[in-house]
């Protein structure tokens, strides 16, 4: 369950889980890192289970909200489906 954020840039936490828009996918990752430069929230993140952090930064504009609720295992299909 995602809870849409207005502009509320700096409530969020390094540790916060957010879905954000990559390229017309929805990608639900972790915030390990934000810097706010001249005005501007810029959010690096990693996938809990990835052992790299993403190569691109999630700027304010792509970001859809914040996770405040999950149901375990529910993406599980998707992976395996990718996988093949």
């Amino acid at each position: 369950i995602v809870e849409k954020i207005y502009e509320d840039y700096d409530k969020l936490e390094v540790g916060d889980v957010i879905a954000y828009n990559y390229h017309n996918v929805i990608i639900v990752h972790r915030i390990i890192n934000i810097v706010h430069d001249r005005g501007h929230y810029y959010i690096y993140t990693k996938g809990d289970y990835n052992n790299n952090n993403d190569n691109w930064v999630v700027e304010e504009d792509m970001i859809e909200g914040v996770v405040k609720s999950k149901i375990p295992y529910i993406g599980l299909p998707t992976v395996r489906l990718n996988e093949l």
